[in-house]
């Protein structure tokens, strides 16, 4: 399989490899040879937007006017509707497939949609008295399988978000098998978009939520669960392996920091019995962390810089703001994120100084 590139990466790459053919470096079979190996990334193409926002339109057009007339049908004929609109629009996508690719996708979508909507009308019609979040599941299982076989990127993405409405619809309930199985089914699916890194993010959502869920299950409490929270970013973010780390590293710093900065307040450590004044433990443990943030700022990572920000900002503003002047509050304020944006400006130069270093040696 031929690893995909970017626009710009893989015009870069056959830029360098037809420069090193001119050098006399490599030859124009080598250069070919190597070329194999690449491909352009499919971008976001204006047909394709065209299409698929033209096919939405119609949908939820069909859809209106079946909902407006909806009491006057039958349940026999909202049945029928129902499959005969899921089942034209599966065949139009199969029928466009090899000649419009591009108008067959936008039809596969229109067809997720149509799919979730039926769940939800098989309910009304025969008065099913179950949860609403059972639909999102029913409808996560549906465009995870369409997903997968044929290969869509954006379904298998859609998947996710769907199963993310169905867990945080359902807090309380036992939904740990179904969680496990889809997660599991998440993580391997990836492997069939050769690891893509927007999927990649997405697993890590719903992994996250799954924690998140799970905690509230137990009923573990909150000064636990922001705990076990910082600890699992602070995982996510050293632990070394091949699966996409620069977005494990991301998503480590963002957990580790919305945790982090949950842990600065002092109520959530009074919680403990053995914690009489939870101030004292939470201006030591933002020490700790404004320290820690400012480490990683040093690096040139945007996202450490802005929890140093908002940390800073979260204790300017529970100590200040009823001690000063409002003007002078906010002009401070301003001041403040104007010197950490100047700061980010200077690491991101000199760090564009050094990679320019490197390439002229």
């Amino acid at each position: 399989m031929r690893k995909k590139l970017s626009k710009s990466e893989y015009r870069f790459l056959l830029t360098e490899l037809n420069n090193q053919k001119d050098r006399g470096i490599i030859t124009k079979e080598q250069v070919e040879d190597m070329s194999t190996f690449y491909e352009e990334r499919e971008g976001m193409n204006f047909i394709r937007i065209l299409v698929t926002i033209g096919a939405m339109l119609i949908g939820l057009g069909v859809l209106s006017f079946i909902a407006s007339n909806w009491d006057y049908v039958g349940k026999a004929s909202k049945v029928m509707i129902i499959i005969a609109a899921l089942g034209g629009s599966i065949f139009t996508s199969f029928k466009l497939e090899t000649n419009y690719p591009k108008t067959s996708k936008a039809m596969m979508y229109l067809s997720s949609l149509i799919y979730g909507a039926g769940i939800f009308l098989m309910g009304q019609i025969f008065n099913y008295g179950g949860a609403f979040t059972g639909a999102f599941l029913l409808w996560t299982i549906g465009v995870l399988l369409v997903g997968w076989m044929v290969r869509e990127k954006i379904l298998f993405i859609f998947a996710h978000i769907l199963f993310l409405v169905y867990m945080n619809g359902s807090f309380g309930d036992n939904i740990i098998v179904y969680s496990i199985v889809l997660i599991s089914i998440f993580y391997i699916g990836n492997k069939y978009f050769s690891f893509s890194k927007a999927i990649t993010f997405f697993n890590n959502v719903v992994a996250l939520n799954f924690v998140l869920y799970f905690l509230d299950y137990l009923k573990v409490e909150d000064i636990y669960s922001a705990i076990a929270f910082f600890i699992v970013g602070l995982i996510m973010y050293y632990t070394k392996h091949g699966l996409n780390l620069d977005i494990f590293k991301v998503q480590g710093v963002i957990t580790v920091g919305i945790s982090g900065i949950f842990l600065t307040f002092k109520n959530i450590w009074e919680t403990l019995y053995f914690i009489n004044d939870g101030n004292v433990v939470a201006i030591g443990f933002g020490i700790v962390l404004l320290i820690y943030l400012l480490n990683l700022v040093k690096t040139g990572s945007l996202i450490p810089l802005i929890f140093t920000c908002m940390l800073i900002l979260r204790y300017y503003f529970d100590t200040l703001y009823d001690f000063m002047p409002k003007s002078m509050f906010f002009i401070i304020g301003g001041l403040i994120i104007l010197g950490f944006g100047h700061y980010f400006e200077r690491l991101r130069k000199k760090a564009g100084g050094d990679i320019n270093e490197k390439n002229n040696q």
